[in-house]
């Protein structure tokens, strides 16, 4: 004979309500893109026009931020710093230093320090091929062919 529940003990347990599916219950940030990249730009504030718009690659590290040197000489003895991010038509590994680049300076307002956004290179930054001819290769290797003929 199967046992019963009492009464009392089925009314006490509660189901929770459904869950969401997976698609609403993300949050708003994940939806347009790079998250990141929205908060970073948030925290830039006001032009700043002592740094000008045009200036060289002085100095690059290896996490990813570098150093333009405005072409109006260093601002309070410093560069201007930049972020990878900052950059429009060009890849962080192929800046070199002295490069022509074009920039926004702005105030970075979490640090409180100038920052370069907006940075195009003035050679339009991707550097030329090397080696020349595409890949290639993987091709049948005739000699094994003319063996078994």
């Amino acid at each position: 004979m199967p046992r019963r529940r009492s009464p009392s003990r089925s009314d006490s347990r509660r189901r929770s309500p459904p869950r969401k599916s997976r698609k609403e219950s993300r949050s708003r940030s994940r939806r347009g893109g790079r998250g990141g990249e929205a908060k970073a730009e948030e925290k830039l504030g006001p032009p700043l026009p002592e740094w000008g718009t045009i200036g060289i690659i002085q100095e690059l590290k290896a996490a990813g931020i570098g150093f333009i040197r405005p072409h109006s000489g260093k601002v309070d003895d410093k560069d201007l710093f930049f972020h990878k991010s900052a950059l429009k038509n060009s890849s962080f590994d192929a800046l070199q230093i002295g490069d022509e680049c074009t920039y926004e300076a702005v105030l970075d307002e979490a640090k409180g320090k100038a920052a370069a956004k907006n940075i195009v290179l003035k050679n339009g930054g991707m550097p030329p091929r090397r080696g020349g001819g595409g890949g290639g290769g993987g091709g049948r290797d005739d000699s094994r062919d003319r063996r078994r003929r």
